[in-house]
């Protein structure tokens, strides 16, 4: 210890011992939270229309025998799976459907639609194709 000029003794002040550590693991939790909660937002975002599509694809292969037996119309044909698609959440027109061939030999039908899933910072358009073909029930 040592003594000042009027004779009181002097005690150091207590230095704070902080191991090297400067904050930088709050730091990186911070942008792993971060990171993990984007990652869970755009999920939530982007996987319900690829179950949607899954559910009418699964629809589709479902149903062709039906329609193939029933000799189903273009127009009850189009009205099906726009009900269907409605259903799934997923609002289509009949533009978006293309038959090909609907007939006693087959139906060839193809699909196209985008839905657009709105990330907060970006846009994001997805593109679906379902097709409904009775040849795969051939081979």
């Amino acid at each position: 210890m040592k003594r000042s000029e009027n004779g009181y003794q002097i005690e150091p002040v207590a230095t704070r011992v902080r191991d090297g550590q400067r904050g930088g693991g709050a730091l990186r939790a911070i942008i792993w939270t971060a990171i993990l909660l984007s990652f869970v937002y755009v999920s939530y975002k982007v996987i319900p229309p690829y179950y949607a599509n899954y559910q009418f694809e699964d629809w589709l292969k479902t149903q062709v025998p039906f329609l193939m037996v029933n000799h189903t119309t273009d127009e009850s044909l189009i009205a099906a799976i726009i009900k269907e698609m409605k259903n799934d959440g997923v609002t289509i027109t009949k533009e978006n459907i293309k038959i090909i061939q609907n007939n006693s030999a087959g139906i060839n039908v193809q699909i196209n639609y985008d839905v657009t899933c709105d990330l907060i910072v970006y846009q994001q358009k997805l593109h679906f194709s379902p097709q409904m073909n009775s040849q795969s029930l051939v081979q």
